[in-house]
């Protein structure tokens, strides 16, 4: 009996409801992305992939690194995810010159093409999602993931 009080007490704590509503939320988010991608993307590329190529875009020559960064994903997974870009002729690794240890990331002109058109996509999910709220709500909702995401990732430093 105290472990049914227990669980009930926590579905009624707003901070374990609003974080399974934010992965709820961010899990259907991903697939609808996903659908909307499937008749024009290349076989085999997600999201992620598209991601990654974006900010390529955004850094041209970036290191290899700045993705495990910014995407959160360990080198193995980004290595893997950099050859499948590598493979579709949209993305090229050059060594750094100056450390031939360090991986520089560019977009090839097809990987241009491909970033702007997921960008576009996004931009569109995007609306399509959260256009209906006000100025002042997507400025609070912002502000609010901002806070979450420092809170992460302070959580992710502790590890």
């Amino acid at each position: 009996m105290a472990a049914s009080n227990s669980s009930s007490s926590l579905v009624d704590d707003p901070a374990v409801s609003g974080f399974v509503a934010l992965m709820t939320i961010s899990g259907q988010a991903q697939q609808l992305l996903k659908a909307r991608m499937q008749d024009t993307t290349l076989a085999g590329l997600g999201p992620l992939h598209m991601h990654a190529l974006c900010l390529c875009q955004q850094q041209p020559g970036a290191p290899q690194q700045a993705l495990v960064q910014a995407l959160g994903r360990d080198k193995g997974q980004m290595a893997r995810l950099i050859r499948d870009l590598e493979d579709h002729g949209l993305l090229t690794r050059n060594t750094d010159e100056r450390d031939r240890r360090v991986w520089r990331l560019y977009l090839t002109p097809e990987g241009a093409t491909r970033s702007a058109w997921f960008s576009a996509l996004e931009a569109q999910v995007a609306q399509d999602l959260m256009g209906h709220l006000s100025p002042e709500d997507s400025a609070q909702l912002n502000r609010m993931l901002h806070s979450v995401q420092a809170q992460l990732n302070g959580l992710g430093s502790e590890a």
